[in-house]
């Protein structure tokens, strides 16, 4: 599913999920990181971040959502990957080949400001005042 959309976020965001990937295989936790909690969790959310990433754009066609806004989702979710990587990066008790698949994984995401007004303006400033509170 993630080769049938050609955005530039969502090329981004293959290219940190391929590193992962190595870096899993080739990098793979010792056993004290293993036992490391905060380290498996960091690992955890980038993996969630893969699954739900192919949820949405198994979705995306079947709910019409625009490719300008699935590669504004995608622009999140390329700097929520970066996030986690850089923590594992950081971690006292990573290895030096994990730090250089995080690396390769901390990436900035394709900012185009005429899509984000677009998406503003088009689908998220026109809700204002839509939804009321229940008294």
């Amino acid at each position: 599913v993630f080769d049938s959309f050609d955005l530039p976020n969502l090329r981004i965001f293959q290219e940190q999920v391929a590193a992962f990937k190595e870096m899993l295989a080739f990098a793979t936790p010792d056993e004290a990181q293993r036992q490391d909690v905060d380290f498996l969790l960091a690992l955890g959310e980038i993996f969630t971040l893969v699954v739900y990433a192919q949820l949405i754009l198994e979705n995306a066609r079947e709910y019409s959502v625009g490719d300008d806004l699935l590669d504004q989702v995608f622009d999140f979710m390329v700097r929520d990957f970066s996030r986690h990587a850089l923590n594992i990066y950081s971690k006292p008790i990573s290895k030096a080949k994990q730090i250089e698949y995080c690396l390769r994984m901390i990436r900035k995401p394709a900012v185009d400001q005429d899509r984000f007004d677009r998406i503003w303006n088009e689908q998220v400033h026109v809700l204002k005042d839509a939804y009321e509170m229940n008294p």
